[in-house]
């Protein structure tokens, strides 16, 4: 006797194992329309990129406004990773403006 309740479970009855499932991207890709309304994007990220390198702050902080501008205008669905290195950005950008200031705060204590 079965109980018909609850459906039998198929454990691996075809497809990728687990450990291939898991490695399998998320999203397949964009679209042709979306990596052309990311472009911008983009390009605002590389410049902000760019800036933290040369840890030129003010341009850095220009550069990080510019790309929430772009990322504003794009649905989150586009946009998740760049969201989370905009939050990783404006934690770099931080912690080296308060790194500046203290070290043009301390006195040089190499000439003495």
């Amino acid at each position: 006797m079965t109980n018909r309740a609850r459906p039998r479970v198929h454990l691996l009855t075809g497809g990728p194992a687990w450990e291939v499932r898991r490695a399998m991207p998320e999203q397949p890709g964009f679209s042709k329309r979306q990596k052309e309304a990311r472009k911008p994007l983009l390009q605002a990220m590389s410049q902000l990129s760019e800036a933290v390198k040369r840890r030129n702050w003010r341009a850095a902080r220009a550069a990080r406004a510019a790309a929430w501008d772009e990322v504003d205008k794009l649905i989150p669905d586009l946009t998740r990773e760049e969201r989370k290195m905009l939050w990783k950005y404006k934690q770099q950008i931080a912690a080296g403006e308060s790194r500046d200031r203290l070290r043009s705060s301390r006195p040089d204590r190499s000439q003495n």
